[in-house]
């Protein structure tokens, strides 16, 4: 009480009306920290909020990216992204599709046609037809495709802050080999982008003790090892990488994951092929005993190695650096990279698809490299006494101009351009005819094995049937099949056909009249098969 009467004299007042300046100046204090906290909150707010938006826009242009190549300016370059997947859906939806040798002997699972056939069902939603399906399938395998965008932003954002992890994705989003190979309906493609998403899963920069992700991350394991069976050593690698010294019950909860989905996959190819397994089972013994990959064509075992330098070229150098430098960030990416590397170069037949799931991992890791070497950048404009925000913009513009020259390189080189224009034509004639009168028979000529070449039913999606004679004898013999002829090589004018449309070296050619029937020749078995199934 003394201490309060000092106080009202020196400041003049009662105590009653110090204590009540008291009050308010507490009040004053709270209010002002109240309004800096929802400040802070706002701004953290629509920090996170931003980030959100800015990801969804990267994410968008890796999906549009990718289908670039797919709807913009259609290629295939190996003829299974369409008569290992899009065919047998196609077959099942519509009842229409040539049986390629694999369907034939059930070498192969149905896990990816039987996602195409759900897609082309919905598509049947909006239209009906290669216009509405294409593009449904498309987008969905894009979408895919433009995950490991999001999880190098998800594994750079704790490290490098949101700019960094934007400009990590966006060397992801934008990278030439995951632009041109992303969206395509191939098992490489769909188990290399499984992977890196169950990695981050299991290993996102943090322990992971949710039995929940644990069990996701094991189930998407086995999805990569139920989709590109070849891929089992990377996954082993995986798994035991991010267990090791963990406790019984991570590890439990990791292998129910893979079992799960291995049970599943166990169910289907007993529905859809008779036991269990069957189509890993055939595909070992057709392809190890029976050697049917080795007639496809055998390479080198340093054909790999040096066929990525060549498609990387000048940005070759680009690329080790800053591989090198993520992978001090997120080694496990390299190494299974490296293993992937390592397993398929021990194979005798060899294809540059097949280390699509390599070429995924190595590029996120780019990414980080890219982010890494921006900060560092910014940091060093920063110490040369710049301000922060200049700085960090300086470096991100660097960053982004050097990795959009190194990707350009890529996309422009020899081997992608080269790929862009595979099929193209056929492709493009097939859909012509796909828009035009219902044939009665549809006839290819001129290419060798131009059932490869024009997409079978997909594109065609007519119930015609479809013959491709060999040589001017067979074309003079079957003629009368079909009343549509698509060739690279003009036929006899005795036959009839008169040329409607050309597109590139595709020309399209029609005659009058009604079509004979014919058999249709079934697709061709492997030289080591043809005498199996003779017996």
């Amino acid at each position: 009480m003394q201490r309060e009467l000092l106080i009202s004299s020196l400041i003049g007042g009662s105590p009653l009306l110090l204590k009540r300046r008291s009050a308010s100046f507490r009040a004053i204090r709270s209010g002002v920290l109240a309004a800096a906290e929802c400040k802070q909150r706002f701004t953290r707010f629509l920090s996170r909020r931003s980030a959100k938006f800015a990801l969804a826009l990267l994410v968008a242009l890796a999906i549009l990216l990718r289908l670039q190549p797919i709807l913009v300016e259609p290629s295939a370059v190996w003829p299974d992204e369409i008569f290992q997947t899009s065919e047998p859906a196609h077959r099942l939806v519509f009842g229409s599709g040539l049986v390629a040798w694999e369907f034939q002997l059930g070498v192969r699972s149905w896990i990816l046609p039987g996602v195409i056939a759900g897609l082309m069902e919905l598509s049947r939603i909006i239209g009906n037809g290669p216009d509405y399906y294409l593009p449904v399938i498309a987008v969905g395998f894009a979408s895919l495709a433009a995950v490991p965008v999001v999880c190098c932003f998800l594994w750079c954002r704790p490290l490098f802050g949101i700019t960094g992890a934007l400009l990590a994705g966006f060397a992801v989003a934008i990278a030439a080999e995951p632009v041109y190979f992303g969206a395509r309906t191939l098992s490489e493609a769909v188990a290399g982008h499984l992977l890196v998403v169950a990695i981050w899963v299991l290993e996102p920069g943090y322990p992971v003790i949710s039995r929940r992700r644990l069990f996701v991350g094991g189930a998407l394991l086995g999805l990569v090892l139920a989709t590109r069976v070849q891929l089992a050593p990377a996954v082993a690698v995986a798994m035991l990488w991010t267990n090791w010294r963990a406790d019984r019950g991570r590890l439990a909860a990791t292998v129910a994951g893979v079992a799960a989905i291995l049970a599943a996959v166990g169910v289907l190819d007993t529905l859809t092929l008779g036991y269990p397994f069957a189509s890993v089972w055939r595909y070992v013994l057709y392809n190890v005993l029976y050697g049917v990959s080795s007639t496809f064509g055998v390479e080198p075992w340093p054909y790999y190695l040096l066929g990525e330098l060549g498609v990387w070229g000048g940005a070759g150098a680009t690329m080790l650096l800053l591989t090198a430098i993520g992978a001090w960030r997120l080694p496990l990416l390299l190494v299974v990279s490296v293993v992937i590397l390592a397993v398929h170069s021990g194979i005798a037949h060899k294809e540059y698809r097949f280390i699509y799931p390599a070429i995924v991992a190595v590029t996120v890791l780019a990414g980080v490299g890219l982010a890494q070497m921006a900060s560092w950048a910014r940091e060093w404009l920063i110490g040369r006494t710049m301000a922060g925000t200049a700085a960090a913009a300086i470096s991100a513009a660097l960053a982004v101009a050097w990795w959009g020259v190194a990707s350009s390189q890529v996309w422009n080189g020899a081997t992608l351009t080269a790929y862009r224009r595979w099929m193209h034509d056929s492709l493009a004639a097939a859909s012509f005819v796909a828009h035009g009168p219902a044939p009665c028979g549809v006839g290819l000529y001129g290419l060798g094995d131009d059932w490869k070449a024009y997409g079978g039913y997909t594109y065609f999606h007519r119930p015609a049937p479809m013959y491709w004679p060999k040589d001017e004898a067979a074309l003079a013999a079957t003629a009368g099949a079909f009343d549509t002829l698509l060739y690279t090589k003009p036929p006899p004018a005795a036959l009839g056909f008169a040329t409607a449309h050309c597109i590139g070296e595709v020309c399209i050619a029609q005659r009058a009249g009604s079509c004979r029937t014919v058999p249709m020749i079934p697709l061709p078995l492997p030289d080591p098969l043809v005498e199996l199934a003779r017996r």
